[in-house]
């Protein structure tokens, strides 16, 4: 699915400034929220966001890695007015361990696949460097031709 990642930005800056207590714009201070908040979300806001808006910026902010962190057994959820209103299960806890998981695994293979690139690069920087006024076959022999034709004539 795609998102305009500005779009999505908004809106939880909009969640974070109308729910000071509940959504944090800065992400380390993010915690577990209430399960089904977005029905108050959108039940409070009333038509100032659409549902799909919402949906893809609650994935964002529920996908964050400091949110999954916060994400342990026996956390509290919390609502919109920064109330208790249940705590994290030892399925939910799991579910975030294995999302950092996968993410660190992502992180890692991008970097790794960016390191490859980066010494592909290289390697043929330096392989250009090395060749650089040497003539190639074609070169040998137009001037091997040229030298021909000046001796014939």
């Amino acid at each position: 699915m795609t998102y305009d990642h500005r779009t999505t930005l908004a809106t939880i800056e909009l969640l974070a400034e109308m729910f000071p207590a509940c959504f944090f714009a800065f992400q380390q201070r993010r915690k577990p929220l209430k399960l089904g908040i977005h029905n108050d979300v959108l039940a409070t806001l009333d038509g100032a966001i659409t549902p799909k808006e919402l949906s893809v910026a609650m994935r964002v902010y529920c996908g964050n890695r400091f949110y999954l962190r916060a994400s342990i057994e026996g956390a509290p959820r919390i609502d919109l007015n920064g109330e208790v209103a249940g705590s994290v299960s030892t399925e939910e806890a799991d579910n975030a361990r294995q999302r950092l998981a996968q993410q660190r695994d992502k992180r890692k293979r991008q970097q790794e696949a960016k390191a490859k690139a980066a010494a592909k690069a290289k390697a043929e920087a330096e392989r250009k460097a090395r060749n650089v006024g040497r003539v190639g076959l074609a070169g040998l022999r137009a001037a091997a031709q040229a030298r021909r034709r000046v001796a014939a004539a």
